[in-house]
């Protein structure tokens, strides 16, 4: 089986059963299904093994620290020039965390940072509220350290598929 096909099938079977544990059973805790696939996609841009973990979830984790920070300050003004002076100000504290190695993956920073201050801003959220359902860094802490493990979960059986792929089909062709 080709590597797209095998992803397809396993993050489409996966993101099924995340989905309707979000919305169901696990729904009053206030999950994120578009934060848990971004943090699966984070996983993958890091390289998308074991080693990307170690890359993705610490970046992750840092922007929503960043973002949560950016919430509480946001909190105690309501100019829309300071509005945008901190989160500018926020913007580049996470990405000079970069000069931190395990912080190196910016991406993984940007994704994390722009979900928490999104979440906060459209809910009206408290930054200092670390609840489940309505606290913006203990949601997306959780959604997105789902999605580190759905994306390693993911990759592991995506690779098993494509390793029981038959002989014939990934045998170079001869004249």
């Amino acid at each position: 089986m080709k590597l797209p096909v095998a992803l397809a099938l396993v993050i489409g079977v996966i993101g099924a059963v995340i989905t309707y544990l979000y919305v169901g059973p696990l729904g009053g805790l206030g999950l994120l299904v578009p934060a848990t696939f971004l943090g699966a996609a984070s996983y993958f841009a890091a390289g998308g093994d074991r080693a990307a973990l170690a890359k993705s979830v610490p970046t992750n984790v840092w922007g929503i620290v960043c973002g949560t920070v950016t919430l509480i300050l946001l909190g105690l003004v309501a100019s829309p020039i300071l509005v945008g002076v901190i989160v500018g100000g926020m913007t580049a504290v996470f990405i000079l965390g970069a000069l931190v190695p395990a912080l190196g993956f910016v991406p993984g920073s940007v994704l994390g940072f722009a979900t928490t201050v999104m979440f906060g801003l459209l809910t009206s959220a408290s930054g200092t509220d670390f609840s489940l359902p309505t606290g913006p860094f203990t949601v997306m802490l959780v959604s997105f350290l789902v999605g580190a493990g759905f994306g390693y979960v993911s990759s592991i059986l995506a690779g098993k598929l494509v390793a029981r792929a038959p002989a014939a089909e990934s045998a170079p062709a001869t004249a």
